[in-house]
């Protein structure tokens, strides 16, 4: 790695000394029969927020960014709505009043002066002044990005329920089951003999920045304990898992520590999630897959039996430096794909949605993390390979 290229990493790779622990500072290992942490039951329905959102004939409480610009206060939905149930703060403890707080017009959530719905002004995301503490460089020189790793941002978000037009359509890719490419995993998942994922990645797959990760409401699981939720549902509580990531890490760590970290796991399906900071680093799509494959490998040295999803991962803010060449890595993935090994392609979800939805929709801290919206998406994609005409 260059200076230029350490520099970068240096910015954005932040974690703490707890976070090179390993994932159990943030999940438990779990065993038959534990449930996932239930802070969330007085807030949210867990089967409404798994309900595909290419398929659900409600969205349930989709995450929108009010922005305002030249006078106009608005935030964006992925569907136009025929009909908005609900518009509430992210944290699900205020409720909005229609015409009053908002008006809802061709897929946007209106401010009308008097509103109560906070939002965030445009010129406060990008700007070519530094604010210490609040910013971090950003794509064009001379230019700055708002970021913070705290609740901020959920914070000046909505959560919006509402029942898209009958033509709605989601151009972007959808999950498809994978029982023939995944034998050994459907074949052991089935039985009632205990079945072990471990979690293998970045800090979105730790979970920053969920609303549980951050000690606040709604306490929305993370992704990963929302695939193991489901999938207990479907399949049984013989489900167990271990997440071993660690936040602001590459592909080469994840190879480096894969005798160390997963393979005393005995898994039978390893989720493997790394490529946001490898893509801000530069590190060359040959070279990141290379690596996968090298870390597959070590893996099934002493687990022969373990088959694999590998996330070609969300995108990175497109005006911050660490936007580089995320979106290149899915083409790379593929050419890994086989029998026992998967792709879940978050790029392109990430691709679609932003040709709809603002970046502040989907983040918990502007740069790289996804909030509660799109750690769904994570899931569900995921869930979609693993379940049969999932629902």
């Amino acid at each position: 790695m260059n200076v230029m290229l350490l520099l970068i990493a240096i910015s954005f790779f932040c974690y703490s000394k707890d976070d090179l622990k390993g994932s159990d500072v943030f999940f438990k290992v779990n065993s038959p029969g534990d449930t996932i942490e239930s802070r969330w039951k007085d807030y949210i329905n867990l089967d409404n927020y798994l309900i595909p959102f290419w398929k659900a004939d409600t969205i349930h409480e989709e995450i929108s960014q009010v922005i305002k610009s030249n006078g106009l206060a608005e935030g964006t939905l992925l569907f136009k709505a025929s009909k908005i149930l609900s518009v509430k703060s992210a944290d699900l403890e205020t409720t909005f009043t229609l015409n009053k707080d908002f008006i809802y017009r061709d897929g946007k959530i209106i401010l009308p002066e008097g509103s109560a719905i906070p939002f965030i002004l445009k010129k406060d995301l990008l700007f070519h002044t530094e604010k210490p503490g609040w910013s971090l460089q950003g794509k064009t020189p001379g230019t700055f990005v708002f970021f913070t790793e705290g609740t901020f941002f959920r914070s000046k978000q909505v959560s919006v329920t509402y029942i898209p037009e009958k033509s709605k359509s989601w151009k972007g890719p959808v999950p498809k089951f994978s029982k023939r490419k995944m034998p050994n995993t459907f074949r052991k998942i089935k039985s009632d003999q205990p079945f072990k994922i471990v979690f293998y990645g970045n800090s979105i797959v730790t979970g920053r920045n969920c609303s549980s990760y951050q000690n606040q409401a709604p306490y929305m699981p993370s992704w990963p304990e929302l695939v193991v939720y489901k999938l207990r549902q479907v399949y049984g509580q013989h489900i167990n898992f271990s997440n071993k990531s660690v936040a602001g890490t590459m592909a080469e760590w994840g190879k480096d520590n894969a005798t160390k970290l997963v393979t005393p796991e005995n898994p039978d399906l390893v989720i493997i999630g790394f490529g946001m900071n490898d893509g801000s680093a530069g590190i060359p799509p040959e070279k990141f897959r290379e690596t996968i494959k090298q870390m597959i490998d070590t893996i099934k040295i002493k687990n022969q039996k373990a088959e694999f999803i590998l996330i070609a991962p969300m995108l990175a803010n497109p005006d911050a430096i660490q936007s580089n060449i995320q979106a290149s890595y899915k083409a790379e993935l593929d050419k890994l794909e086989t029998k026992g090994i998967i792709i879940a392609d978050l790029t392109g979800v990430d691709i679609e949605l932003l040709k709809r939805k603002n970046y502040q929709d989907q983040t918990g801290n502007n740069i790289n993390h996804p909030n509660d919206y799109m750690s769904r998406w994570y899931a569900q994609f995921i869930l979609g390979l693993l379940i049969d005409k999932y629902q």
